[in-house]
C-alpha cells in the first residue's frame, strides 16, 4: 500500500503470490478496509460484501500472480487490509505422443545402355515425431533388370529409425533388356508408417556413327577440306557427345568452325544428339611436307567413353620440276662416224622426289643407236632404260647413247621423258647434222 492518502483520494495497493511448487484451486481473499469504499480490480473480484475474492486454478512452482485493488479513502485514521490464499498441492506427469512417418525417395540414371550396371540410390527418413521400428526396405525388379542374385524381389531391414534418421540403401542391377524400366521400392514400419518411391531409367542400345571424308590428295602449302558426320543410330537420345579431331604434326589447322582449338587438336562439344538426327562439322588444314598424312576423329559419350573413330588421309605432294636436257658431242658428223649424247634429267623441285621416271629415245632413218649406259636396251632405232625409282629435289641423273650415221641429212634424237605425276610426256629434240 501507499504511506499515505487524503480523505476522497482514490489509492491502489497490489497483492502478489508467489506459488514455490505446483498448487491448484488457487483461491485469494482480500477484505476491502473499513473506512474505505472499493472502487475496481485486476483482475476483476468477485465481491461478497466486504470480502474480494478471486479463483486463480492452476499455479506452477515459481509462477507469480500479481492483483491490484483501487479504493477511496472516506475517512481519517489507519486502514489496514489483510489477504489469504489457500491452494492444494498439484503433482503432475507428462508422456510425448508422436506419430512416425517414413518418407523414402530412390535416384538412379536415366540412360543406361544395354548390357551395364544400373546403380540406384535409395534413401528412406523419418520425418515424424517418434520412433519408427522395425523398418523394413522392399525393392521390386521389375523386367528389363536383373540383380546377381536373381531374386525378384529384394528385402533390406533397416531397423528402428529415431525422428528425423536415414538410411541408405545402394543397389545394383544389369540393363537386361531394352525400354523403358521403373524400379519401385516400398518401406513399411512395424507400427504402421510406410512410403513407396519410383525410379525409372531408359536401356537402349549406344550407336554412334562416325564419318570423316576429305580431299585425298592436295599440294604442299594448299588447304585441304574435311568433313565429319556424326549420327545417333541408336535407340535412346544421348545428352552428351564430344568429337576430337587430331591432326597430324607435319600439318597447320587453318579453320574449324564451333570447335576449340589447342594445337592440332580440334574439339567440339556437340551436347545433347537425340536419335536420327546427324550432325556435320568442317575443318581445313594445311601440310609443310610430302606424305600421305591421316587425322584422326573421335566421339565420346557423356560419361567419357570413346564411342566412334574415323579416319581420313590425304596425300599432299610437292611440285617438281622436271628439266630434260640432250646435248650432242660432236656435231655435225659424216656418214660412218658416231655422236654421243648426253642426257640429263634434273629435279628443279624443292619439296617433292621426282618418282618411277621413264625414259626412251628414238632415232630418225638418219642415225642408228650403238651403246647406252644405265643398262639401257636397244631395239631397232628405239632405246629404253630402266625405271628410276627417284630423284630427290635439286638432284639429277645422267645416262650417255652413242648413234651412227646412216645418211646424210638434219638427224633429230626424240627423247621422251614421263613420271609418276607426269604421264603426258616430256619430249626433247636434239638436232645432229650428218654430211
Amino acid at each position: 500500500m501507499p504511506n499515505e492518502a487524503s480523505v476522497g483520494d482514490e489509492f491502489s495497493y497490489e497483492i502478489s503470490a508467489k506459488a514455490s511448487e505446483g498448487v491448484a484451486n488457487v483461491i485469494i481473499s482480500d477484505r476491502v478496509p473499513e473506512g474505505a469504499k472499493y472502487v475496481r480490480s485486476e483482475p476483476t473480484a468477485n465481491v461478497e460484501g466486504p470480502n474480494l475474492i478471486w479463483r486463480l486454478e492452476n499455479m506452477d512452482p515459481n509462477e507469480t500472480k500479481t492483483i491490484k485493488v483501487w479504493v477511496q479513502a472516506e475517512r481519517e485514521g489507519t486502514l489496514g487490509s489483510c489477504a489469504t490464499v489457500s491452494a492444494q498441492p498439484r503433482t503432475c506427469a507428462t508422456v510425448v505422443i508422436g506419430k512416425p512417418a517414413l518418407a523414402i525417395e530412390k535416384t538412379g540414371p536415366a540412360l543406361v545402355p544395354l548390357g551395364d550396371p544400373v546403380t540406384y540410390n535409395i534413401v528412406v527418413r523419418n520425418t515424424g515425431s517418434s520412433m519408427a521400428r522395425g523398418v523394413v526396405v522392399t525393392d521390386t525388379v521389375p523386367e528389363g533388370l536383373q540383380h546377381e542374385s536373381g531374386q525378384s524381389e529384394l528385402s533390406f531391414n533397416v531397423g528402428d529409425l529415431g525422428p528425423g534418421q536415414s538410411k541408405s540403401i545402394p543397389v545394383t542391377f544389369k540393363a537386361a533388356k531394352r525400354g523403358r524400366v521403373c524400379n519401385t521400392v516400398l518401406a513399411k514400419a512395424s507400427n504402421g508408417a510406410s512410403a513407396k518411391a519410383e525410379a525409372c531409367t531408359t536401356i537402349g542400345v549406344v550407336l554412334v556413327k562416325l564419318e570423316k571424308t576429305g580431299d585425298k590428295r592436295q599440294f604442299i602449302g594448299r588447304s585441304a577440306s574435311y568433313k565429319i558426320t556424326v549420327s545417333n543410330e541408336g535407340d535412346i537420345d544421348l545428352p552428351e557427345l564430344t568429337v576430337v579431331d587430331t591432326a597430324p604434326p607435319e600439318t597447320t589447322i587453318l579453320a574449324a568452325p564451333g570447335a576449340s582449338l589447342s594445337g592440332n587438336v580440334a574439339t567440339w562439344r556437340l551436347g545433347a544428339m537425340p536419335r536420327g538426327e546427324p550432325k556435320t562439322l568442317e575443318m581445313t588444314l594445311t601440310a609443310r611436307s610430302a606424305g600421305n598424312l591421316c587425322n584422326n576423329a573421335v566421339v565420346t559419350g557423356w560419361r567419357g567413353s570413346t564411342l566412334a573413330k574415323a579416319e581420313a588421309c590425304t596425300e599432299w605432294i610437292g611440285v617438281t620440276g622436271v628439266l630434260v636436257e640432250v646435248v650432242d658431242d660432236p656435231d655435225p658428223i659424216q656418214v660412218g662416224e658416231t655422236s654421243t649424247y648426253t642426257l640429263r634429267v634434273t629435279n628443279q623441285g624443292t619439296t617433292q622426289s621426282i618418282e618411277q621416271m621413264n625414259i626412251s629415245a628414238q632415232f630418225p632413218d638418219e642415225m642408228d643407236p650403238v651403246t647406252a649406259s644405265g643398262g639401257a636396251s636397244i631395239n631397232g632405232k628405239n632405246v629404253t632404260w630402266p625405271v628410276t625409282a627417284t630423284i630427290a629435289p635439286k638432284q639429277s641423273v645422267s645416262f650417255t647413247l652413242v648413234g651412227k650415221g646412216l645418211k646424210a641429212g638434219d638427224s633429230r634424237l626424240k627423247v621422251d621423258v614421263t613420271t609418276r605425276t607426269r604421264q603426258n610426256p616430256i619430249t626433247k629434240m636434239e638436232s645432229t647434222t650428218v654430211y
